[in-house]
């Protein structure tokens, strides 16, 4: 035991000798470089030495492999290098309060809520067209395994299942919570990026597999739907994605990128495309016995469209895709849509109270 603790002190106490020698090496060279500037112009020590990036990439490298913190006050360090945004750079979601049941919803945001999805479904209802809304659980929701212990498990005051249940109670059935679906079906391999807040290929097809199931179940329609086992994924290590970019580690903590291989089937074609509009047609053709399916899928994120494009492309004749979430069945009819899918992120459902 002497000797294991022994052994373990050298170690550190090498490994820390060749960290500082580095450092003293690459900052005197930083400084001395500083001199040799054509404008001659002398920085201090410190200021030329805090101000180049390979000291900096190497400091917050050992802060993160030796110490297991990062310098960046809104991240949060998970199990197994994967990391979760505080609060939403994009849009100020507060994640983690929301995560601990700090930020529910009120009884008015409830209430406008379920009043605006049981008017858009009355609308699309009125042009018999399905309308499905689908939102996109956090990663934090889904991946809570991969959260830190300190954290406990999520609340069930947490938006999304506090609006699910109350949506529920009221007899509103158009909007689709998968979590549960998700977490159960996660254990073949991860949804989301692990360095960023997004679905991956699995998590998209899981996704889409949900929006297809709840449509064949309130329907009773035939589609050539895509099954797990009529495709395959594989894993490849890429630099670190949006979270770890912006804690300057994107190259030290890897991303494991989930994505359909080339044996998956592709039997459509895009036929149209522009900033915020998408269209696509099936290739194969439909059974005699079927008829043409038309739906259309509006995203609030292009990241979402692209991972779910293979898959709806390739079950209904004809998709639309939007970037934009249409309150009103006008436009759907006008494409002769039989379904209209609605993908929102669970970090956006204050959308619905607009």
């Amino acid at each position: 035991m002497i000797r294991k603790k022994t052994i373990h002190f050298l170690t550190l106490t090498l490994l820390a000798g060749i960290f500082l020698s580095f450092t003293v090496y690459t900052g005197i060279g930083t400084a001395l470089s500083a001199e040799a500037r054509e404008d001659k112009r002398i920085d201090s020590f410190n200021q030329t030495f805090y101000r180049d990036d390979a000291v900096l990439s190497l400091v917050d490298y050992v802060e993160y492999k030796i110490f297991g913190c990062i310098d960046n006050g809104n991240v949060i360090i998970g199990k197994d290098e994967w990391l979760f945004e505080a609060v939403d750079s994009r849009n100020g979601y507060e994640r983690l309060l929301d995560y601990l049941g700090g930020c529910p919803l009120s009884e008015d945001e409830l209430k406008a809520i379920a009043r605006t999805l049981s008017a858009r479904q009355s609308a699309y209802e009125a042009e018999n067209i399905d309308y499905i809304l689908m939102v996109i659980p956090d990663s934090m929701n889904v991946c809570s395994d991969k959260v830190p212990w300190y954290l406990g498990e999520r609340s069930q005051n947490a938006r999304l299942s506090q609006l699910s249940a109350y949506l529920n109670e009221k007899g509103i059935h158009c909007m689709v919570d998968p979590t549960e679906k998700m977490i159960e079906e996660s254990t073949e391999m991860p949804m989301y990026n692990n360095t960023e807040n997004s679905i991956n290929a699995y998590g998209a097809y899981c996704i889409y597999n949900t929006a297809v199931s709840k449509f064949l179940a309130d329907t009773g329609r035939e589609v050539d739907r895509i099954y797990r086992d009529d495709i395959d994924f594989y894993t490849r290590l890429t630099d670190g994605r949006g979270i770890a970019a912006l804690s300057g580690l994107e190259r030290t903590i890897e991303n494991r990128t989930v994505s359909l291989t080339d044996s998956a089937p592709k039997n459509y074609q895009v036929t149209y495309s522009s900033k915020g509009f998408v269209a696509t047609k099936r290739t194969t053709p439909a059974q005699p016995s079927e008829e043409d399916k038309c739906v259309v899928v509006e995203c609030a994120d292009d990241w979402d469209r692209t991972q779910l494009t293979p898959y709806f492309s390739g079950t209904f004749d004809s998709v639309y895709y939007r970037s934009t979430l249409l309150d009103r069945p006008e436009t759907a009819k006008q494409y002769g849509a039989t379904l209209v899918v609605q993908v929102l992120r669970e970090s956006e459902i204050t959308k619905l109270l607009k």
